[in-house]
């Protein structure tokens, strides 16, 4: 198997299944999350080079410059536009490629589903939770009441669809997209990995 990519849903604890599988499997993980990292450590200080030494350990350094993490970036923190940037879709496009090539990794988000959807050896997967475990998880995560966390959910996933649907012409919660739909909600995050991991197996045995 090459690629794993992952779709997610807010508050479906995507990252903490995407880690675990990645390691469970020997692969590398890559989200926004770990690219951000290393963008605020390429303006490294000093003090901060014990975490660059840390983050370029990842195959991920192999394909990312400074142009590249702070694109992303700027995405993560919310600071314009967000996914409606052309640059960021283009240097996420020439990354989540890059990976594939390289083979063996977990992408976290970037549109990948949708980007390597007629490639071989990929497995394409979504996390899906009720509403009301959606609410709950960011109530807690983000220390918001009810309200708020209704209005953050519906913007970040309204943002996810437009991308998608900008750049792709998917929509995102079309199942095609996917071969395999988890619900985070009912299943562990240890349930999680082994069904994602018992995927790869079964292709790899096809």
């Amino acid at each position: 198997m090459a690629i794993i990519t992952i779709s997610k849903g807010v508050g479906t604890d995507s990252e903490k299944i995407a880690s675990k599988a990645a390691e469970k499997l020997g692969y590398e993980y890559i989200g926004k999350k770990l690219l951000a990292q290393i963008a605020k450590e390429l303006n490294i200080s000093k003090s901060d080079a014990k975490m660059y030494t840390q983050a370029s350990s990842s195959r991920l350094m192999r394909y990312v410059d400074k142009y590249t993490c702070s694109i992303v970036q700027k995405v993560v923190d919310h600071e314009y536009g967000c996914f409606d940037d052309d640059k960021y879709y283009s240097v996420t496009k020439k990354l989540v490629e890059d990976v594939y090539k390289e083979g063996n990794a977990i992408i976290l988000g970037w549109g990948a589903q949708c980007i390597l959807k007629d490639k071989p050896d990929t497995l394409h997967v979504r996390f899906i939770q009720s509403e009301e475990k959606k609410i709950a998880a960011v109530m807690k995560k983000q220390n918001m009441d009810e309200a708020s966390a209704r209005e953050y959910i519906k913007k970040e996933e309204a943002e996810l669809m437009q991308y998608i649907k900008h750049y792709f012409k998917e929509d995102w919660n079309n199942v095609h997209l996917y071969n395999l739909v988890i619900d985070t909600g009912n299943n562990s995050i240890d349930q999680a990995v082994n069904m994602i991991c018992d995927n790869v197996k079964y292709k790899e045995d096809a």
